[in-house]
């Protein structure tokens, strides 16, 4: 009676842990900056500053976009790629998260980028390009 009595206890307490684990594996990760960062965003403007010389009257400014070809693809990959796309010219490049920053690398440069705001609906960051002393603000939507 005392042996059924404790494989029914048994029992039972490893069905609440197995249920238990299921509930808490299953969970999404929600609140990272990876995973807020993740999927495709609308580029809607960059404002560039830092510019000088003859690049500084072209390159420095507000350029606004805001097609569905003008986008930033925060890839889930194992490579951690970042494809940006800008009046149907496409770049890929990767990206990777410390802490609250976040570095991109593309075959122009690597940018040290600072999130400013992040909310579901819109992603605003800066980047500084290493060893220049080049800006860029990045106004993404979705």
């Amino acid at each position: 009676m005392k042996n059924q009595l404790m494989k029914k206890q048994i029992t039972l307490l490893s069905m609440l842990i197995l249920f238990t684990a299921t509930i808490f594996s299953c969970k999404k990760d929600t609140n990272t900056l990876k995973a807020q960062m993740m999927g495709k965003w609308t580029l809607s403007k960059i404002v560039v500053s830092g510019y000088t010389g003859v690049d500084a009257v072209t390159k420095n400014g507000t350029f606004t976009y805001g097609t569905t070809s003008d986008y930033m693809d925060f890839k889930s990959n194992e490579d951690d790629q970042v494809e940006l796309s800008v009046s149907g010219n496409r770049t890929i490049g990767t990206y990777v998260i410390t802490g609250e920053l976040f570095n991109m690398s593309f075959p122009d440069g690597d940018s040290y980028c600072t999130v400013n705001s992040l909310t579901t609906k819109q992603f605003q960051f800066t980047a500084k390009i290493d060893k220049t002393n080049i800006v860029k603000v990045y106004y993404l939507t979705r």
